[in-house]
């Protein structure tokens, strides 16, 4: 018998008022609402049945659905604060989504506004590294280098590993917020996108991984974007 294709939802949360840039979701990134860029890469990779913005702006609500996602609802108040945990506003949708529609996915994919540079090669590529490692749960990192410095009076005290040499430094990860995959059952019993110790590790191009929090991080995020075909090539080159 033919394997029965599993449901891959895919969750784009957008909080209208979101610190540091407001309703940042639908602010102009390189001539397009930052939404679009994430709403389709994620068309295009073709993996999702079922697209979903969890959101609490009618603003954004409205545009997602004009770029052809949908959005069941507009979140509530106590699952859009400063302090809401992600978690809860999933749980939320997929509780929603159950009640009303008999929709149960299998896998879930939590996609963020604020990493704009992410395509359809991440999202593709991070999923079959899910399913061919049969994980539980994978989050995307990126790389950095691992010098931790004390700093006191101004002054640097200590330096661990007791060099500055970048080239002679450990490697390094951290989390980037581009990607997140979880098995849908696990993360309704649990209620966290990355148990410790079942969580296996993509790692996109470092170039990628700009997690906008800020106008600098948007500045910059932009002017990556506008050079990606350079630095795809520079990546070929090796």
């Amino acid at each position: 018998m033919p394997t029965k294709r599993k449901k891959i939802l895919a969750i784009i949360p957008a909080r209208g008022n979101s610190k540091g840039i407001p309703l940042k979701a639908i602010k102009s990134f390189c001539g397009k609402p930052m939404i679009y860029y994430t709403l389709k890469e994620a068309k295009k990779s073709g993996v999702f049945d079922k697209i979903a913005v969890s959101t609490d702006s009618s603003k954004i609500a409205a545009l997602a659905k004009k770029l052809g996602a949908e959005v069941p609802y507009l979140r509530p108040e106590h699952l859009a604060r400063d302090n809401s945990r992600v978690a809860d506003a999933v749980i939320h949708l997929l509780k929603f989504l159950q009640a009303r529609e008999g929709y149960k996915p299998d896998i879930i994919f939590l996609l963020q506004v604020t990493s704009p540079l992410r395509d359809s090669t991440d999202i593709l590529e991070s999923y079959e590294m899910f399913c061919r490692e049969k994980a539980v749960a994978l989050t995307s990192v990126c790389k950095k280098k691992n010098q931790i410095l004390n700093i006191g009076g101004g002054r640097i005290e200590t330096i661990k590993g007791g060099v500055l040499n970048r080239e002679s430094s450990p490697d390094a990860f951290e989390q980037d917020g581009m990607i997140y995959i979880i098995d849908a059952q696990f993360f309704l019993k649990h209620k966290i996108f990355e148990p410790e110790g079942k969580t296996i590790a993509y790692i996109p191009s470092r170039w990628k991984s700009v997690d906008i929090d800020d106008k600098e991080d948007f500045i910059l995020a932009e002017v990556l974007y506008k050079n990606r075909t350079i630095l795809k090539k520079y990546e070929k080159l090796g």
